[in-house]
């Protein structure tokens, strides 16, 4: 197995665990050519949501906001799914973004950290997704 699919298959389970423990419906797509990988469900409220998993560099967790293979570049539109949960290996924290809060289409930057130089705009703290089953309810 591919360490890629090691890790994709990790960042899942995590995930998958959280949102049990949390009182989440959760629901597994057959197959590998769905564009999310988990399906939640609470009240009556789906959410399809696409998992990451990232590795934290100099206070920045990073995530493309898109699938690749050796033929094609899809980025995610909210056609295709409502939430990407960045699995943070190192913090052992789950990040639930809003497609429709990324600004930018091929990637998602989340600080750990304040800006050495004070910068707020521009500047998406993770702390501002940090396990917000919330968003997964709405």
């Amino acid at each position: 197995m591919a360490i890629t699919k090691q890790k994709g298959d990790i960042a899942e389970a995590f995930v998958t665990y959280l949102l049990k423990q949390n009182g989440f419906n959760v629901l597994i797509p057959w197959g590998e050519d769905n564009r999310y990988d988990l399906v939640t469900e609470k009240n009556g409220v789906f959410k399809r949501i696409q998992v990451k998993y990232a590795t934290p560099k100099d206070g920045i967790v990073e995530v493309r906001v898109r699938s690749c293979n050796n033929y094609n570049i899809i980025h995610y539109s909210p056609k295709d799914i409502d939430i990407i949960a960045v699995y943070s290996s190192k913090q052992k924290k789950v990040y639930f973004v809003p497609l429709n809060g990324i600004k930018n289409r091929s990637t998602c930057k989340l600080r750990l950290e304040p800006t050495k130089n004070k910068q707020k705009r521009f500047v998406v703290m993770a702390s501002k997704y940090e396990s917000r089953f919330d968003l997964l309810e709405k």
